[in-house]
C-alpha cells in the first residue's frame, strides 16, 4: 500500500511516494510541480498519484495562525481540551470558526509552551474542496515546516528549509507522528469510513448475519431483565408479607407501604416517645423466614410481639437474634397448635442508650 504525502510550498507543490515496510515508511517516487500564484486543480491533477491509498497534506505557513501559549500542565489531551478557551480574545473573530491543534515546545517547572496552530474553518473547506475537484482526499492536513522548527518561533522566522532530502525524510517521519493534524469535527477526514461501507457492500450476507446474531442476543438479555424483573418482584411481595402480613392482597406495593408506613408514623406520634418505628425495623431485620409475626405493642416499659413458628428451634433462634438489639427478651409462651405450628409470646425492653 502506497501513501503520498504532498508538500505544498510557496513556489511548488512537492510529492513524496513511500511504501511501509517493517514499520517504518521508505520514499519510492518523487516529483515536483512549480506554482505560480495560487494552487489550482490543474496543478494536482499533473501529480503522479495512482496507487497511493492515503493522502498527507502539509499547508504553507501563510495560511496558518500561530500563538504562543503556556500551561499549567503538559498533558496533551488536557491542552486539546482547553487551548480554545486560552485562545479567545487573542484569534480574530470566535475560535469556534477555527480549526485548533497545538504542538508542545517546552517543558517548565509548572507546566509547558505550547505553540497553537490555527486555521480558519472556511478556508479549510476552500483547500478540502479544491483538493476534492482534483480527485484527492487528504487523510492529514499538517505542515512540514513546524516540524521541522519543532515548533520554535524563532525558527520559524528564519528561512524554511528547500531541500527536498530534508523534507522528504520529514514527511516519512510525519507520516508515522503528524505533529498536527487540522482535519477535525466536522471537517475530519472520513474516507476510512467511505471504504469501509464499500466494503461492507460486498459482505451484506455476513452483515445481515451478524444483525440477527445480535438480535437474538438482545431478545436474551431482554427475556432475562424480564425473568430478573419478575423474581425481583416476588422477593418484594415475599418481603412485603413478611412485614405487613394483614395484607392479604397486594396490587401497588410502593403505595401500600407508603400507606402503611404512614400508619406506622402515626401510632409512632401517639405512643409518647417509644421510638415504635425503629423497634419494628430492628425487629423486622432479625426476624427469620420461619416466623409470622401477628401483633406488637409496647406501652413505654415492655415490648410485646407474638407470632407463630414452624419450630421451638426457630422461636428460640428469633429470641437469640433480639437479645442484642433488646434487653430482657425473655419467650413467655410458646405452645403447638393444630397446624402443627409454635405460637410464641416474646416480652423484651428496649435499651436505653
Amino acid at each position: 500500500m502506497k501513501t503520498a504525502f504532498i508538500d505544498w510550498t510557496e513556489k511548488n507543490v512537492n510529492l513524496y511516494v513511500f511504501e511501509k515496510k517493517a514499520g517504518r515508511y521508505y520514499i519510492t517516487d518523487s516529483s515536483s510541480v512549480s506554482i505560480e500564484g495560487e494552487l489550482k486543480s490543474s496543478d494536482l491533477n499533473s501529480l503522479p498519484l495512482i496507487g497511493s491509498e492515503n493522502i498527507f497534506l502539509s499547508i504553507p505557513l501563510d495560511l496558518l495562525t500561530l500563538r504562543e501559549q503556556t500551561f499549567p500542565f503538559s498533558d496533551k489531551n488536557k491542552i486539546r481540551d482547553t487551548i480554545s478557551y486560552e485562545l479567545e480574545g487573542i484569534l480574530l473573530g470566535n475560535t469556534d470558526d477555527y480549526s485548533i491543534d497545538h504542538i508542545v515546545t517546552g517543558q517548565l517547572d509548572n507546566g509547558s509552551k505550547v505553540l497553537a496552530v490555527c486555521i480558519e474553518k472556511t478556508k479549510l473547506q476552500e483547500i478540502i474542496d479544491l483538493f476534492s475537484s482534483a480527485g484527492l482526499d487528504p487523510k492529514v492536513m499538517t505542515s512540514l515546516d513546524l516540524r521541522l522548527s519543532g515548533g520554535k518561533i524563532e525558527s520559524l522566522l528564519e528561512e524554511t528549509t528547500s531541500s527536498a532530502e530534508i523534507r522528504a525524510e520529514a514527511a516519512g517521519e510525519e507520516i508515522l507522528n503528524p505533529s498536527i493534524n487540522l482535519r477535525q469535527d466536522e471537517q475530519a477526514y472520513t474516507g476510512d469510513i467511505e471504504k469501509l461501507k464499500k466494503k461492507l457492500r460486498v459482505t451484506t450476507v455476513l452483515a445481515l448475519i451478524l444483525l440477527l446474531i445480535l438480535g437474538a442476543a438482545v431478545t436474551l438479555r431482554l427475556v432475562t431483565a424480564q425473568k430478573e424483573h419478575e423474581s425481583l418482584t416476588k422477593q418484594m411481595h415475599v418481603i412485603y408479607r413478611n412485614v405487613f402480613p394483614e395484607d392479604k392482597k397486594i396490587i401497588d406495593i410502593e403505595r401500600q407501604f407508603r400507606g402503611n408506613l404512614k400508619k406506622l408514623k402515626g401510632k409512632k406520634a401517639a405512643l409518647a416517645g417509644i421510638r415504635t418505628l425503629d423497634i419494628l425495623r430492628d425487629i423486622a431485620l432479625h426476624k427469620h423466614k420461619n416466623i409470622t409475626l401477628r401483633e406488637f405493642s409496647a406501652d413505654g416499659k415492655n415490648i410485646i410481639i407474638k407470632g407463630a413458628a414452624k419450630s421451638f428451634e426457630d422461636v428460640e433462634s428469633l429470641k437469640n437474634s433480639l437479645a442484642p438489639v433488646f434487653r430482657g427478651v425473655k419467650v413467655t409462651d410458646s405452645s403447638a397448635t393444630a397446624d402443627k405450628k409454635i405460637n410464641f409470646t416474646i416480652i423484651m425492653q428496649e435499651k436505653r442508650v
